[in-house]
């Protein structure tokens, strides 16, 4: 697992993408107003970014929240099968670390490009 968590973190994945461009404040909103969620509880609440190429994890800790972001420079996020209709639904911590981990790597254009000026 990349992010540092708790054992006894549950996670929730926000199932429609998101702007990146979102803050702390902007994503506490999008959980806020689905009315299922407390983000205040210590879960960890996972969204990702419409080219799957971020994703950020909000989280609540003692005195105020964390946001963890991860951008890829090649490849994409994988997106796990969505098992509720629900807005957020629960991924269990192995289904995460699948998803964070196994990083689709289609070769196209500019991610040969980059990997020409990575070389140099």
């Amino acid at each position: 697992m990349i992010f540092n968590f708790t054992n006894h973190t549950r996670f929730y994945f926000f199932r429609e993408p998101v702007d990146m461009r979102k803050g702390i404040h902007s994503l506490y909103h999008l959980v806020k107003t689905s009315g299922l969620q407390d983000a205040l509880n210590g879960d960890g609440f996972v969204f990702i970014g419409r080219t799957r190429k971020s994703i950020k994890v909000l989280r609540w800790q003692k005195e105020g929240f964390v946001l963890y972001n991860k951008k890829l420079e090649l490849g994409t996020y994988t997106l796990p099968q969505q098992v509720s209709e629900e807005v957020f639904f629960e991924l269990e911590r192995d289904v995460l670390d699948q998803m964070v981990n196994a990083i689709n790597h289609k070769s196209s254009s500019n991610d040969l490009r980059l990997k020409a000026q990575l070389t140099l």
